[in-house]
């Protein structure tokens, strides 16, 4: 085998690789998708091709992401931005970093290299990319409870992906959950729950179970704005138990509180005492958390995604 030959398989083995990484990463597989990217970037890394294997480092980085902390990944993102030549390669590093941004509630930050990604999206001119980027700015104008231009951002992700078979359902599936709540949000709720009630079933059919958190936590977070306190604690402590399939295990703490809220609101004292508690215990510098949530109600002001 000739020289040139060696690297075409490296190449080859690096992208079939990758595309079994990206099956699974649409799965919300994150550990087997970051083995594979492993293998992937290992093949690249071979081919003694640096910008294949800068490729290959920053989609391994949208895995890496999910699991966190991902430092080492954040440095040499960086990197690879001040670097590279190629939009594509770019894009995806400038993406990765906001994500990781996102998840450590650094948003400020993640706004910054958000901009960046959608600055190399545009000019390549990938309206799928383009509709990740918008799916991460709904995501920052949603902590910041700007809720009417988040949905007007979600939507636009959803119209730009409308019948485009290189955008997984999953990921679709997705946005229109971060619509959904929203809309509830916005005291559009049955309109909201529909949303997040089609979107939890279509993610339940493709087995994205990990990607199933953030809508339970919406559905429970409806229900309770509905005063129809059975469903919200069915749906609540049915995504309790998947928080740690979830890249996000703060998410435990809107949980905790959505259900101890439930109990409270439907008369069951004895398990709102242990909701409650179970979160005070998250909150060790909170005295007499439980007694003050115990008094006031905070369904119409709290953001489940700051």
């Amino acid at each position: 085998m000739t020289m040139t030959e060696a690297a075409q398989a490296l190449r080859a083995a690096a992208e079939a690789a990758r595309s079994e990484a990206l099956a699974l990463l649409e799965k919300g597989e994150f550990l087997p998708a970051l083995a594979a990217y492993d293998r992937a970037l290992e093949a690249a890394n071979a081919t003694d091709d640096p910008a294949f294997a800068d490729w290959m480092f920053v989609c391994r980085a949208a895995a890496a992401a999910e699991l966190g902390p991902a430092d080492k990944e954040l440095v040499e993102l960086k990197c690879v931005l001040l670097r590279s030549g190629s939009p594509a390669t770019a894009v995806r590093a400038a993406h990765a970093a906001a994500r990781i941004y996102e998840l450590r509630r650094e948003f400020e930050k993640a706004l910054f290299y958000n901009r960046i990604a959608r600055r190399h999206a545009e000019a390549l001119g990938d309206e799928a990319i383009l509709a990740h980027c918008d799916n991460q700015s709904g995501m920052l104008l949603t902590v910041d409870s700007r809720f009417e231009e988040a949905a007007e951002v979600y939507r636009r992700a959803l119209e730009r992906t409308e019948g485009r078979e290189d955008v997984s359902s999953v990921f679709r599936s997705v946005w229109s959950d971060n619509l959904g709540y929203c809309l509830i949000a916005l005291e559009r709720v049955p309109e909201g729950l529909a949303l997040v009630h089609e979107a939890f079933d279509a993610l339940e059919k493709e087995g994205a179970k990990s990607y199933t958190v953030y809508p339970l936590l919406d559905l429970c977070f409806g229900y309770l704005k509905s005063d129809r306190y059975a469903e919200a604690r069915y749906f609540g402590e049915s995504g309790l138990e998947r928080v740690p399939l979830c890249g996000d295990p703060a998410v435990e703490k809107s949980f905790l509180y959505l259900l101890g809220e439930s109990c409270h609101l439907a008369g069951d004292a004895d398990a709102a005492r242990d909701f409650f508690d179970r979160l005070a215990g998250l909150y060790p510098e909170f005295r007499n958390l439980r007694t003050y949530l115990e008094v006031f109600d905070f369904r119409n002001v709290i953001n489940l995604r700051s």
